[in-house]
């Protein structure tokens, strides 16, 4: 009888240790696996990148078919599930040829804000900067197509043209995307 008792104590021991050492080993494993750092490529930004200037963008975001220099919309994805979405943020990049070479951007910033309401109703200009000499930003909110928008406008005057970059969203989404857009809106430069 004795001899069953220790056996079964022995290898009741020799089973304790085996499950200790699944145990330790798992807990080793786990250990690992929470030290080892798992680095995700950080998708590059989309570029949108033309002879006189370039600009970046949020890799998630589109640019819409028929880009070119003088006229070109940046979308961003749709913020609202089962992609119903009242209005789709963008970018809009403008260039037009100056009819005089004195034009500065506050002057274009002038007209347009001139301009605006003939297209823009209930339209109110919240803030207007000089940026320096050949740019200016004027935010300005309204209604267009029936949706309450807000739109941050830069004009850079630069050869006889000004580069118009202009960012819309629907006027409650406005204070979300604006942090967000911004580094990029400030991204634009002349090559």
């Amino acid at each position: 009888m004795n001899k069953v008792l220790v056996t079964l104590l022995l290898f009741l021991s020799f089973a304790s240790r085996a499950q200790v050492s699944v145990q330790t080993d798992s807990m080793l494993t786990d250990s690992l696996v929470a030290d080892s750092v798992i680095v995700e490529e950080k998708p590059e930004p989309l570029m949108v990148d033309f002879p006189s200037y370039k600009m970046t963008f949020p890799d998630t975001w589109k640019v819409k078919n028929g880009c070119i220099e003088t006229q070109c919309t940046i979308n961003s994805p749709r913020d609202t599930l089962m992609n119903f979405d009242t209005y789709i943020e963008s970018v809009n990049l403008t260039v037009n040829k100056l009819n005089n070479t004195s034009y500065t951007a506050l002057k274009y910033a002038d007209y347009s804000i001139g301009y605006l309401p003939k297209v823009v109703q209930q339209f109110q200009v919240l803030e207007r900067k000089n940026l320096g000499r050949n740019s200016y930003r004027v935010t300005y909110r309204g209604v267009k197509n029936g949706l309450r928008q807000t739109w941050r406008q830069y004009y850079y005057v630069r050869s006889g043209k000004v580069y118009i970059v202009t960012f819309s969203a629907e006027t409650r989404k406005y204070e979300l995307y604006q942090p967000m857009i911004e580094p990029y809106l400030d991204s634009f430069t002349f090559k």
